[in-house]
């Protein structure tokens, strides 16, 4: 019993690699983003990867630069990007949600002018409606033109 307690604490006392320590598998050329522990964020092309060293090309840059896999906090890789469908999609949910609000706002003050005296409720639920729509349409027209990009966590 005792020798079988000793066998799983020197089991347990041996040195593993940890997930966070282990290199992670990208290829060289991926399009890659990194943060590291004095909270920089790079995103460029990889050059070359070892088990202690990451050398980036960082976008808009000719120089590229090294950095420790030790100090990086985060890496995400570039899966390409969104379909102008999705990008357009997305933008115009967060164009209308932030257009509703001041909508809401603005004809909620000014419920005494909007349509012969109504409400403040129906005044704003109206000022909700139309910066909504306003909002929701210029954030598809943003999302269409500036396609976003699919990025997977790494680490």
């Amino acid at each position: 019993m005792r020798a079988n307690l000793i066998l799983v604490v020197l089991i347990c006392l041996l040195p593993v690699q940890l997930s966070a320590q282990a290199t992670p598998a990208i290829d060289v050329g991926a399009k890659i983003r990194v943060w590291t522990s004095d909270m920089r964020k790079v995103t460029g092309r990889v050059e070359a990867l070892t088990s202690d060293t990451l050398v980036l090309e960082p976008d808009g840059k000719t120089a590229a630069v090294s950095m420790s896999v030790a100090t990086l906090i985060g890496i995400e890789i570039s899966r390409g990007l969104v379909s102008r469908k999705k990008s357009a999609w997305k933008d115009a949910k967060w164009g209308a949600a932030i257009g509703a609000v001041p909508g809401a706002i603005s004809l909620g003050l000014q419920h005494e002018e909007v349509g012969g005296g109504s409400s403040v409720a129906k005044a704003s639920a109206w000022g909700a409606w139309s910066g909504g729509l306003f909002g929701g349409l210029i954030g598809a027209v943003v999302g269409a033109v500036h396609q976003g990009e699919n990025w997977e966590r790494v680490r």
